[in-house]
């Protein structure tokens, strides 16, 4: 994965009938081998060659067999995650690592935002342990993002410099003896821009699942807003739309063809 390119990505999906997403396809609880290839299949019906896979998720997604980064890793889910990525690249996929999720769930069954000593460490590992296989990393979902079931926040933009510089550090892949630096972004709602990203992955204004509301010129005029703030960093629209129709294919056409954009997030 390199910056620029079109990066065809797509968040929703249908499994068994019912919308879906493919943030927690890795480790999430629920996920197996079979609902992992039909999500592949999926990527091929729709032109789509890049995946974003999360990390941690307070409430259905960890590796740990107990308390984050205090328990050993659990092999069933790690098996799970690199035999998905091996799949995936074996499919000709790219593959882009989500490490966290948020609003913050202080009454998730798999918290770690607790352990704020414990976050910088397990980017330095996560960020080692698959930067030989993927082809990117965002630092987190929605972290402009504050919960209503807490007090708590979501990250600021001084923290998110912080994470983002520290997984660059790692962020590389040597091929053939030459070191390739991986892409390092954001995921937010929000015109944010942190300095240190290498793109601004985006959430349009609207929920997706209303984007057939949207008209295709009121998207456009949205991620012109956040073109223009970006300062001239790489955008790519990871969420605007939950639909697979006729009206979902000319946004994205539509955002496809705008100048700063990178990514469309559905099919074209």
């Amino acid at each position: 994965m390199s910056l620029p390119l079109i990066v065809k990505s797509k968040l929703f999906w249908k499994y068994q009938g019912t919308l879906d997403c493919c943030w927690y396809l890795g480790w999430g609880d629920g996920t197996s081998v079979a609902k992992q290839n039909v999500y592949i299949n999926d990527m091929d019906k729709f032109g789509i060659d890049t995946i974003t896979i999360n990390l941690l998720n307070e409430a259905i997604s960890t590796p740990f067999t107990g308390e984050f980064m205090n328990s050993p890793y659990s092999q069933q889910k790690v098996d799970l995650m690199f035999g998905f990525i091996d799949r995936l690249k074996a499919r000709g996929k790219n593959v882009v690592i989500v490490f966290f999720d948020c609003p913050r769930d202080d009454k998730g069954k798999y918290p770690f935002w607790k352990f704020t000593e414990r976050i910088g460490p397990f980017l330095e590992i996560a960020t080692k342990v698959f930067a030989p296989k993927v082809d990117g990393f965002i630092i987190g979902i929605e972290t402009n993002r504050s919960p209503t079931i807490t007090a708590n926040r979501g990250l600021s933009i001084e923290e998110m410099d912080l994470g983002i510089g520290l997984v660059q550090k790692f962020a590389v892949r040597t091929v053939n003896g030459v070191e390739h630096k991986l892409p390092v972004g954001t995921h937010e709602q929000s015109y944010r821009i942190p300095s240190k990203a290498d793109f601004i992955g985006y959430e349009t204004k609207n929920h997706p699942f209303h984007g057939d509301n949207v008209s295709v010129k009121d998207m456009v005029a949205d991620v012109q807003g956040l073109v223009n703030a970006a300062g001239g960093k790489s955008v790519w629209v990871v969420e605007s739309n939950s639909s697979e129709g006729s009206q979902a294919k000319a946004q994205n056409k539509a955002l496809a063809n705008m100048p700063g954009v990178v990514g469309v997030g559905g099919p074209v």
